[in-house]
């Protein structure tokens, strides 16, 4: 396993020149689903058999970033993990990774054709406040898990051996992670930001 994370900056990015693809179910009754590319032109909040929509870069079907130092607050709970945006009023790369998530989930939600404050409910933010607001935002991160097994490396200078369910609450991490896809689910829309690499501080 490599050690290192990839240390991709989100200024690397320019939010405006991600690109989307829709796909819809071949056949919604069948059993193996199929998926094709829609080429209608119709806004994806409007298609009613739209099941993903593909996002790129530079041709690229991936978008790949480095977090800053965040605190994970709970572990790893149902293959996810809140990763909290620490001093976000007063540290300015935290303050800039924050913006850069709520900007492109802004992106996400005007190329699906969710721009009427009605139907913003149809698109679900990753990003968590408190209800009382007393605290710094989470971004919800999800563990890959396929094939019954994790597909994400999780790392530390300290241990030579560790795994996910070394994560306790309120550990401190640095991590690789990466969006392809925009999913249709129950009528909600969801970008989920998906863990690769973990590298426990």
């Amino acid at each position: 396993m490599d050690k290192s994370l990839k240390k991709i900056h989100h200024d690397l990015y320019k939010v405006s020149d991600i690109k989307y693809s829709k796909y819809v179910y071949k056949d919604c009754t069948a059993k193996k689903k199929e998926f094709v590319q829609d080429k209608s032109g119709d806004d994806a909040i409007n298609i009613k058999n739209i099941a993903y929509i593909g996002i790129y870069y530079n041709q690229n079907p991936i978008i790949y970033i480095t977090t800053p130092v965040m605190t994970c607050l709970f572990g790893m709970t149902n293959k996810q993990m809140s990763l909290q945006f620490v001093d976000l009023k007063t540290d300015s790369t935290m303050k800039s990774f924050f913006s850069f998530i709520k900007d492109v989930e802004i992106n996400n939600m005007v190329n699906l054709g969710i721009t009427d404050e009605k139907d913003a409910d149809k698109y679900s933010s990753q990003i968590r406040y408190d209800k009382d607001n007393k605290y710094d935002p989470n971004l919800l991160v999800k563990i890959p898990f396929t094939k019954n097994c994790y597909d994400a490396d999780v790392f530390s200078d300290e241990y030579d051996s560790i795994n996910l369910y070394h994560i306790n609450n309120f550990t401190k991490m640095q991590c690789d992670i990466y969006i392809d896809k925009i999913w249709k689910y129950n009528e909600i829309f969801y970008c989920k930001w998906k863990a690769k690499k973990i590298y426990l501080v």
